[in-house]
């Protein structure tokens, strides 16, 4: 049985064109971004917290929802810091060079920036990055480059 070839910069040109179609936030046809759950409270509570409608904010084309408005304000202040990293795509597969929808439950904060993880059947994807996790920022940084052009 012959194997078929496909040179490297070819998949990537298939895998960058497709993707250009793909929102930049992993959620982005959702009424209510990241499951609802708010976005400070990842870096600031010791478990996820569901934001609540009381304290909805519009940003760039989410919405939002803070348990309290002094979180809301917080986001509101420095956005940048509380918006996950990838726009909240799985930070795994997306080193890996894909594009997942991640659990919003499973998450953890690296260098200041918020990671989420998928997680199917019998893979942890936070427990795959934690293998190393430097060079997995490393390339999925530069694989959301490749990918969305920043």
């Amino acid at each position: 049985m012959k194997k078929l070839f496909i040179p490297a910069f070819t998949l990537l040109l298939a895998f960058s064109a497709l993707s250009q179609d793909r929102p930049r936030y992993s959620c982005g046809d959702e009424a209510v971004a990241f499951d609802g759950n708010d976005l400070v409270s990842y870096y600031e509570n010791t478990s996820v917290q569901a934001g609540s409608e009381s304290y909805k904010l519009e940003h760039d084309g989410l919405t939002l929802l803070f348990t309290t408005n002094a979180n809301r304000e917080k986001f509101k202040a420095n956005p940048d810091k509380y918006l996950p990293a990838y726009g909240g795509w799985c930070a795994i597969a997306l080193a890996s060079g894909t594009l997942a929808r991640p659990d919003f439950n499973h998450y953890k904060v690296q260098d200041g920036k918020l990671l989420f993880f998928e997680v199917k059947a019998f893979f942890n994807g936070k427990t795959a990055w934690e293998k190393d996790p430097d060079i997995n920022k490393i390339v999925a940084d530069k694989k959301y480059n490749e990918i969305f052009g920043n």
